[in-house]
């Protein structure tokens, strides 16, 4: 048996935050097309047309409005000085210890014998006008060197990688950003393309990643966005369940309704659980949790009121005891199914207890103030 000594006395979230920039409404004017503000804005026409579920076309935009999704979720385990690309995301991030992240959209491999590949690569190169010496797959006939200039595929700027053949650069076909139409390459706008070749350093290092989910644990809530799968690789639900097992967060993944999120792949960061919710006990706050209306609490602040929690992990249950009053609650473990009332789970070394249920079962007082997202408990007479 487990006491309630044997767990972590608090649950707060540690770790630095992920998040960074913020979404943005902006108006369109007369004649414009979504590829007209996404590249006004660094994004690809693609990104702005799944956040706004509307088709991916050059036609003009029939809204006042468009939503561009500048709210991102960093790559976990960024380097000081490198870049990351997520190929789902059609976008790289680059990390230099004495500048901004910065956020940059790419045009990727097309599906299946050209798809860019993912792994660890670093720059080997850069060059400013590169010549392109067209490969057999081009059918223009052996030896075939396209000088630069306009004709030219690789624009004015090249980065090279470790893996032969493969790079970063420029195009003289700006409206394929966002797509997956390339020879394997990622291809930038040439004004990106400028600006991070000057950011960038030969020995830098180049994840490529395959991420449809991202998962961040904020102080003030649970986060999580979602993009397609271009290259039909992965399981994209299993994936996102994965990403909240590894921060210890699948006992929340259980509570909410996922499929919203998975359908839209919209690429707009949402936040899916409330932590900005307190629960109070003579005037002090204890970690507690607001998800599609339903308040839990983490269970130092039934600690706080006196009860009393003993674990049988190996009967999944916890008995709670405040006095002579005592209840067993069913501790679950499965997060891929459907919750029953009053169960209670484990995250990052705290228990979870459906706040209602709990308390009403102990017989505690306690009242709800929405405005202030605070649920204030009574100690028993």
């Amino acid at each position: 048996m487990l006491t309630a000594n044997a767990w972590a006395q608090s649950w707060v979230p540690t770790e630095i935050s992920r998040l960074t920039g913020e979404d943005e409404s902006v108006s369109v004017s007369s004649g414009q097309s979504l590829y007209d503000l996404a590249r006004a804005r660094g994004y690809a026409l693609e990104h702005l047309a799944e956040a706004n579920g509307l088709p991916v076309s050059l036609a003009v935009v029939e809204r006042e409005t468009v939503l561009v999704p500048s709210r991102r979720i960093l790559p976990r385990e960024a380097p000081a000085n490198g870049l990351v690309v997520n190929l789902p995301e059609r976008g790289f991030y680059v990390f230099r210890s004495d500048k901004e992240t910065g956020f940059f959209p790419i045009a990727i491999g097309e599906p299946g014998r050209f798809q860019t590949p993912t792994g660890s690569f670093s720059i080997v190169e850069k060059v400013v006008d590169p010549q392109w010496i067209a490969p057999e797959w081009a059918g223009l006939g052996e030896d075939n060197v396209i000088p630069a200039g306009p004709d030219n595929p690789l624009g004015d700027r090249w980065i090279g990688l470790t893996s032969s053949g493969l790079g970063m650069h420029s195009t003289n076909n700006p409206s394929s950003i966002g797509s997956a139409t390339s020879h394997g390459c990622m291809r930038m706008y040439p004004e990106i393309a400028r600006m991070v070749f000057d950011r960038v350093e030969v020995g830098w290092p180049v994840r490529i990643e395959y991420e449809t989910s991202r998962v961040s644990l904020e102080k003030d809530g649970i986060y999580a966005v979602c993009f397609p799968d271009p290259y039909g690789m992965v399981d994209r639900k299993a994936q996102l369940q994965d990403k909240f097992q590894e921060l210890d967060l699948d006992g929340f993944y259980s509570l909410i309704d996922v499929e919203p999120l998975l359908a839209r792949k919209s690429g707009v960061c949402t936040k899916l659980v409330d932590l900005e919710v307190r629960a109070t006990v003579d005037g002090k706050s204890y970690p507690a949790a607001r998800v599609g209306g339903k308040v839990y609490l983490e269970g130092s602040a039934l600690e706080k009121l006196g009860v009393r929690q003993d674990f049988k992990l190996a009967d999944k249950v916890v008995r709670l005891s405040l006095g002579e009053k005592s209840v067993v609650r069913t501790l679950r473990f499965d997060s891929s199914a459907s919750p029953s009332m009053g169960e209670v789970f484990l995250s990052r070394g705290g228990a979870w207890y459906p706040a209602k249920e709990v308390l009403q079962s102990l017989s505690l007082g306690y009242e709800w103030n929405g405005s202030s997202k605070e649920l204030a408990i009574g100690k028993p007479d």
